[in-house]
């Protein structure tokens, strides 16, 4: 994986859970929401483990890089919140529900229709999150995304080996 892919990929994993953490400042935490907190990572996160301004936790950034984070966080939280996106998520959503516990036939016509909505409103939540990432990143010294990305790296190891003790390989047998 070259350098440009490995940082598009830390981008998006940090732009994907970004915007939808609160953008308040907590203190203690250097002005930004403690993990794990409300709307933290964990459960928007790839894979469920860590992500958002954990990612940043550890970096030693300067009040003006903090600042400046602080307000793209802030004008990514209002945004999201200043639109009908997640109402219009929850509102497909129950319509597929309704469909599918009604009796009769299943519509699967209008089944397709409304996940089609739902793909559409994913990736438009993505491609904002995905511009929060590429506005913080711009905020970062090379030294600081080089930190953000060897984190990311032990995190998905980390992740491996558990992932590898919770579901080992069968054992080989000698039939």
């Amino acid at each position: 994986m070259n350098y440009r892919t490995g940082f598009l990929a830390a981008a998006a994993v940090i732009g994907l859970s970004v915007a939808a953490l609160p953008a308040s400042a907590h203190p203690g935490h250097g002005g930004f929401p403690p993990p794990g907190g409300p709307g933290g990572p964990g459960g928007c996160m790839p894979g469920g483990h860590g992500g958002g301004m954990s990612m940043l936790e550890g970096l030693d950034l300067t009040k003006q890089q903090r600042k400046k984070i602080d307000a793209i966080l802030r004008e990514a939280h209002d945004q999201d919140h200043g639109d009908d996106m997640r109402d219009d998520a929850s509102k497909i959503h129950q319509q597929i529900q309704d469909i599918l516990t009604s009796p009769g036939p299943v519509d699967k016509d209008k089944i397709a229709a409304l996940q089609q909505q739902q793909a559409t409103l994913r990736a438009q939540a993505e491609a904002r999150h995905l511009d929060v990432a590429a506005r913080i990143h711009d905020v970062l010294t090379a030294d600081q995304l080089a930190q953000v990305k060897a984190r990311q790296a032990k995190i998905h190891d980390l992740m491996e080996q558990l992932r590898e003790v919770e579901h080992p390989a069968p054992p080989v047998s000698d039939k």
